[in-house]
């Protein structure tokens, strides 16, 4: 493979460069939301481990300086956004959470100086398979700290609480990554494989954002429209059931208005039938 260091350094730059910056947008989000729902605090702790064996493979192997620095970066906003996931979903007191990240980034400085002077003292002594086993070790992490988040995503059947601008951010840095690696003169396959991972994975999960969340969208609105229905039947159902009750007594009053009318005409009629009619009294007065 043609070696062209131009190329490489350029390409591995603007990787690093994305690499390093790529999990601001979802410490941001969490931080603006006050809340880390849908987002695994798994995936940010098994990430961050990750960089500490993915930054003692690439400063044993010697890489590129940007490279070397991007796992640094990475790691180091991996945890800030692991502990939003205490305070915010935990419910973790910040003194706790301090602490938490406290150890974490001595674990994290220290496992990794010693990897390197062992990894270096290794390669002095013609045996290599440490630094590919950090170098596995790493991408079986990335992964692994992918699933939770797609049960994030099945649990909730969409994608929340994850930015897909990290998301987006993140492919860029794979996909620069891994193409700094056609212009070395040894192409790393442990690394490509890494970047090709994870270009993968995170492109799944926009594509099932892209699928899924317009159909929770419709669901919720489908959902609300029938609680508005339910809502307006109850209220017809109510001045339906008025409605008859209504109508019954001013049928009854009707009723009792044209028994009152009968009754007074009956007894008009009574009256007249037994008032004494004029004629009699002409014929008496005749015969006198």
């Amino acid at each position: 493979m043609k070696e062209i260091p131009a190329a490489d350094k350029t390409l591995a730059t603007i990787g690093a460069i994305l690499w390093s910056i790529q999990v601001v947008p979802q410490i941001w989000k969490s931080h603006r939301d006050k809340s880390t729902e849908g987002l695994s605090p798994i995936l940010m702790f098994v990430w961050g481990m990750a960089t500490i064996f993915q930054g003692s493979y690439l400063v044993s192997q010697r890489s590129s300086i940007p490279l070397q620095i991007q796992p640094q970066c990475f790691g180091f906003l991996c945890v800030i956004s692991w502990a939003q996931c205490l305070r915010y979903g935990s419910k973790w007191s910040l003194k706790r959470v301090f602490c938490a990240m406290a150890i974490f980034y001595a674990f994290f400085v220290g496992f990794q100086v010693g990897s390197v002077y062992a990894l270096w003292a290794g390669q002095r002594a013609g045996r290599y398979w440490p630094g590919e086993m950090y170098g596995w070790i790493t991408s079986a992490l990335l992964i692994i700290g992918l699933l939770p988040e797609y049960y994030e995503i099945y649990k909730h059947k969409e994608v929340v609480g994850i930015s897909l601008l990290f998301m987006a951010v993140d492919i860029g840095g794979g996909i620069f990554s891994g193409l700094s690696l056609f212009f070395r003169k040894d192409f790393d396959k442990i690394a490509f494989i890494q970047y090709f991972l994870v270009v993968l994975l995170d492109g799944a999960i926009i594509v099932l954002a892209w699928i899924l969340n317009p159909i929770a969208r419709r669901r919720r609105a489908q959902a609300a429209a029938m609680e508005d229905g339910t809502a307006d039947a109850e209220a017809a159902g109510i001045d339906a059931a008025a409605q008859p009750r209504s109508d019954a007594s001013e049928s009854s009053t009707v009723a009792d208005d044209d028994d009152d009318a009968q009754a007074k005409i009956k007894a008009v009629d009574d009256a007249y039938s037994r008032t004494p009619t004029l004629a009699p009294s002409r014929e008496v007065n005749e015969k006198n």
